[in-house]
């Protein structure tokens, strides 16, 4: 009889609870799942309010230009050479020289090809002259000049009936440097390129 242990009065106030609470789900009219679904999980916490702001509009654009943008020149520069920085050789001639026969070749070619059908578009043709002159730079890179910086500047404007004039002013060597120039017209634009071949010991 001694080894007998009594009931606590806490175990007992538990089982009541218990008692009660499945009741209470058996009593309610959607049966236990709706007690329960009805019931808050958190109930007595404060609620904190989390909104997440999205991107802007601008910055969604911008994005997708970049995108675009560097999907091109990968495109375009699938199969070429890696610019990797070169040591100075203090050579003061190079083994092959800029060649403007061929560079001016290869600035027709783009030109025709990109500006066949183009209307003169302001807030477009800002993006699309960078656009040419990295396209332009990197196919003269392919043809292989070895330690020339090629410098590509393009220049869109729209017919109106205005005259333009462009021109540039270097420091370099005749002997080595050289450049090109090509001017496109159709019956909304017309588009000048210049390149520069600059020789670097």
């Amino acid at each position: 009889m001694n080894n007998l242990r009594k009931p606590s009065v806490n175990s007992n106030a538990s089982q009541e609870g218990r008692r009660f609470s499945t009741a209470m789900k058996a009593l309610s009219p959607g049966g236990p799942d709706q007690a329960s679904a009805r019931r808050p999980s958190n109930a007595g916490t404060p609620r904190v309010s989390t909104v997440t702001r999205g991107p802007s509009l601008i910055g969604l654009l911008a994005s997708k230009r970049f995108a675009k943008k560097m999907g091109q020149r990968f495109k375009d520069r699938r199969g070429t050479r890696l610019n990797i920085p070169k040591e100075p050789t203090y050579r003061m001639e190079p083994h092959r020289k800029f060649d403007p026969k061929k560079a001016e070749a290869v600035v027709i070619e783009v030109l025709n090809d990109r500006l066949r059908n183009f209307k003169y578009n302001p807030k477009f043709c800002a993006n699309f002259s960078k656009i040419i002159s990295d396209e332009i730079k990197d196919k003269i890179k392919m043809l292989g000049f070895d330690r020339y910086k090629i410098v590509a500047n393009v220049i869109i404007g729209q017919k109106k009936d205005v005259g333009v004039l462009v021109t540039s002013r270097c420091a370099w060597d005749d002997k080595l440097d050289n450049y090109v120039t090509y001017t496109f017209e159709n019956e909304h634009i017309f588009c000048t390129a210049c390149v520069y071949g600059v020789y670097s010991e």
